[in-house]
């Protein structure tokens, strides 16, 4: 990680990142808290999501890896700039709930 040195990191307080080796390496960089359990404030959420629900149930290491690629390859750009792009709405959805 030497190499992003001006990098930041999310910390949502996830268990792996509140692990103790976690937060010992996390010490070395800006982190940026993040409300636990927020979902909806980060567009790369619904990127796991789709991921999740349509890798299926590989039976090995190397098939999943494969499919994991092959559905990231198969996300279009347009995808990923609408989520980004529809951030500040789920934000705002969120703080009038």
């Amino acid at each position: 990680m030497q190499r992003l040195p001006e990098a930041i990191f999310q910390q949502d307080n996830g268990r792996s990142h509140s692990a103790r080796v976690s937060q010992d390496w996390l010490r070395t960089f800006i982190t940026f808290l993040w409300p636990a359990r927020s979902p909806d404030f980060s567009a790369i959420e619904h990127i796991w999501d789709n991921l999740r629900r349509r890798v299926g149930r590989p039976t090995s290491l190397n098939e999943l890896e494969t499919r994991l690629q092959q559905i990231w390859n198969e996300t279009s750009q347009d995808t990923m700039q609408n989520l980004y792009a529809s951030t500040p709405n789920r934000i705002a959805s969120c703080n009038r709930a």
